[in-house]
């Protein structure tokens, strides 16, 4: 009896170990399901320059809705890139980029930048209109700067340059989010800490994006924390309250001035002269009182007055009849202008009909020789030519032994005489000039007689 009741007892603890496992494992399955232990996470990262109080495993939430954990937190020390052509510049999606946080610039060199504070020694802040005259790592903070970068934390006035520095210290949160959860996670989210509830723990906050799709390792940008706005907002309190002090201080010197003894006999001097002035104008004392209560500087004044306005109006008549007159020129002249241009026309159609290559005229040869073969050619011919009339002057050739040599001179004298005293020669040319004479003359009976 005693064995039959173990038996059933053992039964019953082995039955209700094994119905204790299985809830078990059914519970941790779904809490895994509820929490996401079996989804699939990525890595993404944004660097704080305070976490306050975040700590690993705490919530990483997108609009309120948990999507991951922090996975991890570190300290580093880096530069942004940015373009200072684009950054903050123009409207979203039309060209404009965003590399740097709110609270930077684009510094001319191509790296985001945060003004250092600002700093009641004007002797710091030297007053400018552009870069071009602050010092190495220091932009001019004008009114223009103010508008484009709106975040970027300013107590000191516009126009005077401003350091800054490029390299920033954060903390590097890396978040492990759910891999769907990146089809909302977008370049132009911002990640901030934010608490949980008025007691809660501290966790991370991101916004919904409609740029680019963040990849997986990518970083977000970060805004500033409540205490970060507190302490800009304190920074710019400063600031006006030290322009509260320096103006009070300018009224305080300017009181001090005025109740100075010294300068309140001035000004009561000054007073007391400028009625003694003004009673002797009145009065008709002085240059100035006489020439205002004289009439006839009064006449003479209105008769220079009338004068000056009969100067104007024939000054105008002057400037009216040279208006003409210059319409007249401008008339005139205006077929001149045309005449000289077609002149010069022409004179461009004559060059360039004599550049054409297929122009052989001597002067397009002459005008437009590159080898100058052709001047070397009327060159060598005078040459020969000079070299011919040396010879012919020296009695060389026949032409030359006609000129020089007196007994060919004698012989063709003679030759000339016989052919004279010769009849046959004589009837023959006779006969030939009596043909002549006969056909000339009818040539014109014949063109007469034609109806």
């Amino acid at each position: 009896m005693a064995r039959k009741d173990e038996r059933r007892l053992n039964i019953i603890v082995g039955v209700f170990v094994i119905a204790f496992g299985v809830l078990f494992m059914i519970s941790l399955v779904l809490i895994g399901q509820g929490k996401g232990t079996f989804k699939q996470k990525v890595l993404i990262e944004a660097d704080f320059r305070t976490v306050s109080g975040l700590k690993k495993g705490s919530p990483v939430q997108l609009e309120g809705i948990e999507i991951g954990v922090v996975e991890d937190r570190s300290f580093v020390e880096l530069g942004y890139d940015c373009n200072p052509a684009t950054e903050d510049r123009g409207r979203y999606g039309a060209g404009r980029t965003d590399a740097c946080e709110a609270t930077m610039f684009c510094a001319p060199e191509g790296k985001c930048a945060e003004l250092e504070s600002y700093s009641a020694n004007k002797e710091l802040h030297p007053p400018c209109d552009d870069d071009a005259q602050c010092e190495e790592d220091e932009v001019c903070v004008t009114s223009d700067f103010r508008r484009r970068y709106r975040r970027v934390p300013w107590a000191g006035s516009s126009g005077v340059c401003a350091s800054y520095v490029t390299q920033h210290k954060r903390i590097r949160v890396r978040l492990r989010v759910f891999a769907e959860s990146l089809e909302h996670i977008r370049e132009d989210s911002r990640a901030s800490v934010s608490q949980n509830g008025l007691l809660g723990d501290q966790l991370v906050q991101i916004s919904i994006g409609r740029g680019p799709a963040v990849k997986d390792g990518g970083r977000i940008q970060s805004t500033p924390s409540l205490m970060e706005d507190l302490d800009a907002v304190r920074e710019r309190v400063d600031g006006i309250f030290v322009k509260v002090e320096e103006t009070v201080s300018g009224i305080s010197s300017l009181a001090a001035a005025l109740g100075d003894e010294r300068t309140v006999r001035n000004v009561q001097g000054l007073l007391a002269n400028a009625n003694t002035v003004t009673r002797q104008i009145a009065e008709g004392k002085g240059l100035v009182g006489a020439l205002l209560n004289d009439e006839a500087y009064v006449k003479d004044f209105g008769s220079t007055l009338r004068s000056i306005r009969d100067t104007a109006a024939g000054l105008d008549s002057f400037v009216q009849r040279a208006k003409s007159s210059i319409t007249k020129i401008d008339t005139n002249i205006q077929p001149l202008v045309d005449d000289g241009r077609q002149a010069i026309a022409n004179l461009n159609k004559i060059l360039a009909d004599l550049k054409d290559p297929d122009n052989k005229s001597v002067a397009a040869k002459l005008l437009y020789d590159p080898d100058g073969k052709l001047m070397h050619e009327m060159e060598s011919t005078l040459e020969s030519l000079g070299r011919v009339v040396a010879g012919v002057e020296r009695g060389e050739g026949t032409v030359g032994k006609l000129l020089k040599d007196p007994k060919a001179y004698d012989d063709l004298v003679k030759i000339l005489g016989n052919i004279e005293r010769n009849n046959t020669i004589k009837r023959l040319v006779r006969y030939v000039v009596e043909k002549e004479e006969a056909s000339s003359s009818a040539a014109p009976t014949a063109r007469e007689s034609k109806p």
